[in-house]
């Protein structure tokens, strides 16, 4: 196969994979729907009004807000990233959907949330975000170092995007053991990302080339 029949067919699979993320995003959206409580569900006899009903099952209301949050900050952080790149491999591909993957694993941990001990659900919620961020990360990482990435995007932006893939995992592994501590402690640890952050940029910014 010629190198312009290959970066076609490479970029073809880029259109693919965005249109399998998307997909996925959009399943996540009727999951979070399905979550919403029926009418029989409800203790109360004969008919009911819709505030009541939500109010009654209170707990699946939280875990749908809070799985809607997620899927919006990932689709977002995803529509950053993919636009951004020229092509993908078989490689980047596999991270990208594991990804997606891991995310749909956190929408379980939330929809399960209050059935689960506190610590095993703010150890999941940990855990998952930490893999999810990860394999983003590997994917973006992929992509640099096999030149996937589109013309015109500059050196700070790729160093931006590199920053973002990694503090959130990383973050997420130092809430980890604060997950076992309790809940407040758990919440506060999440501001660990902006150190995290911080350390990266830093870290990056002392580069003058991209490590192969």
């Amino acid at each position: 196969m010629s190198s312009s029949a290959h970066a076609a067919t490479a970029q073809r699979q880029l259109r693919r994979l965005e249109t399998f993320t998307d997909v996925s995003y959009a399943a996540g959206l009727v999951l979070l729907i399905r979550w919403l409580p029926l009418p029989q569900e409800s203790h109360a006899e004969g008919p009911i009004w819709l505030f009541e009903l939500f109010a009654e099952h209170a707990t699946n209301m939280i875990a749908v807000l809070i799985g809607l949050v997620f899927i919006v900050m990932y689709w977002l952080r995803s529509n950053t990233l993919l636009p951004a790149l020229d092509r993908t491999d078989a490689v980047h591909t596999a991270f990208s959907i594991a990804s997606v993957f891991f995310l749909l694993l956190l929408l379980y941990v939330v929809r399960v949330s209050g059935e689960i001990a506190g610590p095993s659900r703010r150890a999941a919620e940990s855990v998952a975000v930490a893999l999810i961020g990860l394999a983003a990360g590997a994917a973006w990482w992929r992509a640099r170092r096999k030149n996937l990435v589109r013309a015109g995007i500059t050196r700070e932006e790729m160093q931006s995007a590199q920053v973002e893939a990694f503090a959130e995992p990383l973050a997420a592994l130092v809430t980890l053991p604060f997950a076992y501590v309790g809940e407040l402690s758990w919440n506060l640890a999440w501001l660990a990302y902006i150190p995290v952050a911080a350390v990266l940029k830093r870290r990056d910014g002392r580069r003058v080339t991209f490590p192969d």
